[in-house]
């Protein structure tokens, strides 16, 4: 299942290379990092091992600790929400 970070601009002092390596390290086996675009990052969950909601609750989580702009959204199953709902 994918799941979908679309975002402004990232956070002061976070570069896009730490922004998917402290990604990586939240979603550990239940997921990985693997593409995005301009101003989104594109997820893989492990469907299998782990419940797509729990995935989605743990990044909505490291994105807030992160800093990340209210305007700052996740995407699963096509249903858009911000990461402060």
């Amino acid at each position: 299942m994918e799941l979908y970070i679309h975002y402004k601009e990232l956070p002061e002092g976070l570069t896009l290379a730490d922004f998917v390596g402290e990604l990586n390290e939240v979603l550990d086996d239940a997921g990985v990092v693997c593409g995005g675009e301009d101003n989104r990052l594109d997820l893989d969950l492990e469907d299998e091992k782990v419940n797509p909601k729990h995935a989605q609750m743990a990044v909505k989580a490291y994105l807030q600790r992160a800093g990340f702009s209210k305007e700052t959204a996740v995407e699963i199953g096509g249903m858009e929400i911000g990461i402060y709902e």
